[in-house]
């Protein structure tokens, strides 16, 4: 599917995963050490935000918590869900501006996490906003969950 498509269609809280594939910098390398530590397809994951017409994803990257364009974002996957509850919202947004933690997502690998912190990767953000219940907060986990126990169907967009 094209992003122009897609765009029309994407909603508040429905997920995005992203896979990296070529290996072109030191950026693209440490995603595929991150894919190999976390044995997983998927690379990043975050939360799509509509706001006054335009299509935002909410995550957690290496500045800290955001919202930035998702069409500056280039191919993702996308699984559609129910529209944002407020209170997802809510939980969403207070943790904008929050820190990153590379520990956080080592953490991940290994199937732990502190959610006691106000320090976040971007698997365990996406888990704890949609309230999702998985143990292994990692990319793959999270996409994993979403298509085999909510059904949800998982779709590229280019």
């Amino acid at each position: 599917m094209n992003y122009a498509d897609a765009r029309l269609r994407i909603k508040s809280g429905d997920v995005l995963a992203f896979s990296h594939r070529p290996i072109r910098s030191w950026y693209d390398l440490q995603i595929a050490i991150v894919r190999a530590f976390t044995r997983s397809e998927y690379s990043h994951v975050g939360i799509a935000y509509r706001l006054g017409g335009r299509v935002f994803i909410l995550e957690a990257v290496s500045s800290g918590i955001r919202i930035y364009p998702l069409s500056r974002c280039g191919p993702f996957y996308w699984v559609a869900r129910e529209r944002m509850t407020v209170a997802e919202e809510v939980e969403a947004l207070l943790h904008v501006g929050a820190p990153y933690s590379r520990w956080e997502a080592l953490l991940a690998f290994f199937g732990r996490s502190d959610a006691t912190n106000d320090r976040w990767q971007c698997s365990e953000y996406v888990a704890h906003v949609l309230s999702l219940p998985i143990a292994d907060k990692t990319p793959a986990e999270v996409v994993r969950y979403l298509l085999d126990t909510e059904g949800r169907t998982l779709r590229y967009v280019a």
